[in-house]
């Protein structure tokens, strides 16, 4: 299943922020990162991965909370989503 994640952290958070996810590179076993953006403008990471399930993508947020707010969003791609509709008659 694919979750995007949204962390927010406070501004005086950033290098702290940054150092941690300098010195830890790698995820928990059952989760798999498909992609990383930066805000540069604002103060937040996107994150989506393929886990599982919600409770592998959580741990990986734990030693997080410190410093800041992930939200977790299921998500499917769009032609999935497309094809899933029209079967429960909803398109």
């Amino acid at each position: 299943m694919l979750f995007m994640a949204v962390f927010a952290y406070e501004p005086e958070n950033r290098d702290r922020v940054i150092t941690r996810r300098m010195e830890n590179p790698t995820n928990p076993k059952g989760v798999e990162v498909k992609g990383e953006w930066f805000d540069v403008s604002g103060h937040r990471i996107f994150r989506l991965f393929e886990a599982e399930d919600a409770a592998h993508v959580a741990a990986l947020f734990y030693n997080w909370t410190d410093l800041g707010v992930a939200e977790l969003i299921p998500v499917v791609d769009t032609e999935l989503a497309i094809r899933m509709l029209k079967k429960t008659g909803r398109s």
